[in-house]
């Protein structure tokens, strides 16, 4: 096998990349060629990734469901203002974290209408932001309820969501190996920090319709990807659906909105710690999801509620390339070790959750396997980027790429060794752009400060 032929095995529909000379091209452009001009290690982004990804996502859940399908970033998953900007041009709102997430968010163009503030321990200064721009809150935590209202300028009603935590008892079908926890599902579930269980939420409905600073919306609940199985979904959707049906009888409210969160599979899934491909496209998830939700509401005969949705993954995963140099090659004791110059504190996951990276010889995708090897990156630990892979005789210098870098990759990368975070670029049709300059060792260090009795005597 060689490296393109393993690509041509790999390639989703929304991938940009190829081969022309025997080398890995992204989004047209000479991966080997990007990394001359940019500096190595980098980050390339391709625009026409992503919005394929958006859009197909967007058309998917719309088709499955009978009223307004909002789609919402979760800029958690990467925070680049480039990617975020491209998002807000294609509509998409906006799922945040804090702060700065909010930030992000706001400086590129997202509608407020389309956003959502979340979180479990909200504090006053992003409560304060939304409330300024009109952006609805999932509450999370009794506490912020009290903060919400205290917060609120006079006469203002400030729109809110309750997020409610679904426990289907049939959920332990499915394996809780994700959550890296002992027990099944259910537990590990309730276990999460976030949402309210039915009870709790029935207690705390009409507190909500009650305040005059407060105007109640819908849920929200996101339980995230355990499997990625289509009906470990559609289990969640179906619990929601009875859990707003229950409360409905219980208190009387029946939400406009429903937000039903994130986590949906992709195909090329380094989360599921596995080389092979998800073989479920996006579509079955939304038909399923929304068929089951469906099911339990209809019934009811209240009105639909809208939808939104809080995807990261599916959006940018694929979107995104690691490349990286090849520095040493060590064999011995019959075991090959080749070095990049990209290591696992710029793919966190891979420690963290084990994630498995798909990578390819950028610089030389012609050239026949030969070898099996470990690739390792260059800091004092392990730092395992990939365990026994088919690879050609590489040499120092060498290209190197590893697959869908999009998600949690330059949100979790850190300055280890104190080494800089590589510069990012976006491959758009118009040309490559520079989106994230190279951190800099005076970059790392410039926000320390020495005490004057323990600083380094100056000569003179």
């Amino acid at each position: 096998m060689t490296g393109a032929e393993a690509l041509a095995a790999l390639r989703t529909q929304s991938d940009r990349l190829g081969v022309a000379d025997g080398r890995l091209t992204i989004g047209g452009q000479d991966a080997a060629a990007l990394l001359r001009e940019y500096g190595s290690p980098l980050f390339v982004a391709v625009e026409d990734s992503i919005t394929a990804n958006y859009r197909r996502l967007r058309d998917a859940f719309g088709a499955a469901w009978p009223e307004a399908v909002t789609v919402m970033f979760a800029v958690k998953t990467n925070n680049t203002l480039a990617i975020r900007a491209l998002l807000s041009r294609e509509g998409a709102g906006g799922d945040c974290f804090g702060a700065g997430e909010l930030h992000a968010c706001l400086a590129t163009g997202t509608d407020p209408a389309r956003m959502v503030l979340n979180g479990s321990n909200k504090g006053a200064e992003e409560i304060a932001i939304a409330i300024r721009d009109g952006i609805r809150i999932n509450i999370d935590s009794e506490d912020e309820i009290g903060l919400i209202e205290s917060l609120a300028p006079p006469g203002r009603r400030v729109r809110v969501n309750l997020r409610l935590k679904p426990l289907p008892p049939e959920i332990d079908r499915f394996s809780a190996a994700f959550f890296k926890r002992g027990g099944g599902m259910l537990d590990a579930v309730k276990r999460t920090k976030w949402g309210f269980s039915r009870a709790a939420a029935a207690r705390l409905v009409p507190r909500l319709r009650a305040s005059p600073h407060l105007e109640l919306e819908g849920y929200s609940c996101h339980v995230g990807r355990f499997s990625a199985d289509p009906d470990s979904f559609a289990v969640v959707a179906a619990e929601l659906g009875r859990d707003v049906v229950r409360l409905h009888a219980e208190t009387g409210f029946w939400p406009s909105t429903l937000d039903i969160g994130g986590g949906w599979p992709r195909q090329r899934e380094p989360e599921s710690r596995a080389p092979d491909l998800n073989p479920h496209p996006i579509e079955t998830y939304a038909d399923r999801a929304c068929a089951a939700l469906l099911a339990e509401l209809i019934p009811s005969a209240q009105p639909v509620p809208a939808l939104w949705l809080e995807p990261g993954r599916y959006l940018v995963g694929n979107g995104v390339v690691l490349l990286a140099t090849v520095g040493a090659i060590r064999k011995d004791l019959d075991h090959v070790w080749i070095h990049a110059d990209a290591s696992t504190d710029l793919l966190m996951r891979a420690e963290t959750s084990a994630a498995w990276y798909h990578i390819l010889p950028a610089g030389r995708m012609d050239a026949p396997f030969t070898q099996t090897a470990d690739i390792v990156g260059s800091t004092c630990v392990p730092s395992i980027l990939g365990a026994g892979r088919e690879m050609p005789e590489l040499a120092p210098g060498d290209a190197i790429a590893v697959l869908d870098a999009g998600m949690y990759a330059e949100v979790l990368a850190a300055p280890f060794n104190a080494v800089g975070r590589p510069a990012s670029v976006m491959v758009s049709p118009g040309g490559v752009h520079l989106t994230r300059r190279r951190e800099t060792i005076a970059d790392i260090f410039a926000r320390d400060r020495v005490p004057a009795h323990l600083e380094a005597p100056h000569d003179g």
